[in-house]
């Protein structure tokens, strides 16, 4: 119970800190460091792959595709190499015919953020398309939740007392492409593997919940405040 409590608190805790970032920003903005500084904003659609959901079911069977939100606060450290600290939030619904029934009424979605930590690496700049691979890992908390959004979660598939949820550890993988519009703005396009380590027989009861992965696409925008 009290583990359950803390991963949300913990996330409540983080949310705030996320909150807080533009105001942080702002005031580096003016500094030498606050020119090497950039953010990212970008919805985005994210897939199941090839995880088990139960031992007769894929995750990609139970759930439709789905959409989220993408935040990151970017470094650069020299003209090729970024660091990012990286915002997700995505949910994916659940299919009619694998919705608990309990739920049915409630339109149940799979909730899955993600706190990562990337390294951007650029195979050409300054041009008008500047191609990019990115490289991370973070923690990624997920739950079954009743509702579409920030609901309660489901009971453990083979232990109630505990719940559809977990903070687990991920690495993550991807290409993109950005194209400069300004010198501080730019528009870009991700396409990211990302692979979670969700399998957790001693919490759920059960190892037929396997690891998951997906691949998430999204396209933004970056604003630097130091301009390139």
């Amino acid at each position: 119970m009290c583990k359950n409590n803390c991963t949300r608190l913990w996330m409540k805790r983080w949310l705030v800190t996320i909150a807080a970032v533009p105001v942080l920003v702002s005031g580096l903005a003016a500094s030498d460091l606050g020119k090497r500084l950039s953010i990212r904003f970008a919805p985005g659609g994210i897939m199941a792959l090839g995880g088990s959901y139960s031992d007769t079911a894929k995750l990609s069977n139970v759930v439709n595709l789905g959409a989220g939100l993408s935040l990151g606060l970017r470094y650069q450290m020299n003209e090729d190499f970024i660091l990012e600290l990286g915002y997700d939030f995505c949910w994916l619904s659940v299919k009619g015919d694998s919705q608990p029934f309990a739920y049915k009424e409630q339109n149940p979605a799979l909730n899955l953020q993600m706190l990562t930590v990337n390294g951007i690496f650029f195979l050409m700049s300054g041009y008008r398309l500047e191609p990019y691979l990115t490289l991370g890992a973070g923690l990624y908390p997920w739950e079954f939740s009743q509702v579409p959004i920030w609901g309660s979660p489901w009971p453990g598939p083979a232990k109630p007392e505990e719940n559809f949820s977990d903070l687990s550890p991920a690495i993550n993988i991807g290409l993109g492409v950005d194209a400069p519009l300004s010198s501080k703005l730019a528009l870009f396009a991700e396409l990211k593997y990302h692979y979670i380590f969700s399998r957790n027989p001693g919490k759920f009861g059960t190892d037929d919940f396997t690891q998951q992965d997906f691949l998430g696409l999204s396209l933004g925008f970056t604003f630097s405040f130091g301009g390139k």
